[in-house]
């Protein structure tokens, strides 16, 4: 199974709708989760543009003020979609893989969010904490407050975090002395982790944003069914 995380600051311009379709049509992929859209609404036609012809299922939440916004999608002949949670910053899918019948949910968040976890899982996360000092940014300007506060919930849900190939940071700036940090991450559940123990995210160049696209793939699972 194929995923693609994104932070796109906006979707106004052809160039990054081009982008996002061809990811779909070269990496055949089966989910996309795209960060701060910008967009309140997205007419089906550009929908039907973005997938390249796939049977996707879309979901978009507009942003609260100036920022955010996100799109959701599956393909439904791969995932059967049961249920759409929508919140102030936040879309969950509650999915079933139709090959194999197990179910998981995948989320989309922008900001930080209390999540509820009764099922196997795995989110995109955009958040502006640094869990790890000298690890997540270049500078020194480190709060450890926020970091604590963060890996606690991550320790309270027993969440991983799928470690990044490719490069260290997922967002810079334009400055002379640029400040590169990781603000985007993918997170799993351990029973998630079980089903797929190969599973990778690779960062990749980061185009026409400032934000590092983040392709996952799950590789072979471990096992068919549901987890015990």
């Amino acid at each position: 199974m194929k995923g693609f995380y994104w932070n796109s600051r906006g979707l106004s311009d052809l160039a990054k709708y081009s982008y996002i379709s061809e990811a779909m049509r070269d990496h055949n992929l089966d989910f996309v989760a795209v960060m701060e859209t910008g967009k309140q609404d997205m007419s089906r036609a550009n929908l039907n543009r973005l997938s390249g012809g796939a049977d996707f299922i879309w979901h978009c939440l507009p942003p609260r003020g100036r920022s955010g916004g996100i799109l959701l999608g599956v393909n439904s002949l791969i995932l059967d979609l049961s249920l759409i949670v929508e919140g102030e910053f936040f879309i969950k899918f509650h999915l079933r893989n139709r090959q194999d019948d197990f179910k998981w949910i995948l989320m989309a968040v922008y900001g930080q969010h209390r999540w509820i976890l009764n099922q196997p899982f795995c989110l995109s996360l955009f958040a502006p904490v640094n869990r790890r000092h000298n690890k997540e940014k270049n500078k020194d300007n480190f709060n450890p407050r926020w970091s604590f506060q963060f890996n606690a919930v991550m320790d309270s849900f027993d969440l991983r975090e799928i470690e990044l190939t490719g490069r260290q940071f997922t967002w810079a700036n334009s400055l002379t002395d640029p400040t590169y940090e990781k603000l985007n991450r993918v997170l799993m559940t351990i029973e998630w982790e079980l089903k797929y123990p190969l599973v990778t995210v690779h960062a990749l160049d980061t185009g026409v944003s400032d934000h590092t696209p983040l392709p996952l793939e799950t590789g072979d699972p471990a096992f068919s069914g549901h987890p015990k």
